[in-house]
């Protein structure tokens, strides 16, 4: 379930998040709202997208890679399956009552 998340003044000045092209950022922003309670969440190019981009014709991989490379996401592994962890994630969002975690912890 998308959650409703804060984003801090400071992020549009953060120096890895201005190296991100502009569609990069926002797929940041977003997985920040249907990740878990936890920061995390599948690693689906298509589902990133199906979320973020509904209407739009754009290829997520990309942009994935490239918050990957700039250390903004994790990638980890469980079970055979693949995920994505956001870095910080606890320490920029506050969630009051979390939910029970929908991906296996990072």
């Amino acid at each position: 379930m998308a959650r409703i998340r804060t984003i801090k003044p400071e992020f549009f000045t953060d120096a890895a998040i201005v190296e991100c092209s502009t569609n990069a950022r926002l797929a940041f922003v977003g997985t920040w709202v249907f990740a878990d309670d936890f920061g995390n969440l599948d690693r689906s190019a298509r589902q990133l997208k199906a979320q973020v981009f509904p209407a739009d014709n754009i290829d997520t991989e990309p942009l994935i890679q490239e918050l990957i490379s700039q250390r903004l996401l994790v990638e980890y592994s469980s079970n055979g399956k693949t995920y994505l962890h956001i870095q910080g994630f606890t320490k920029h969002q506050r969630v009051d009552k979390p939910g029970a975690p929908r991906c296996p912890k990072y």
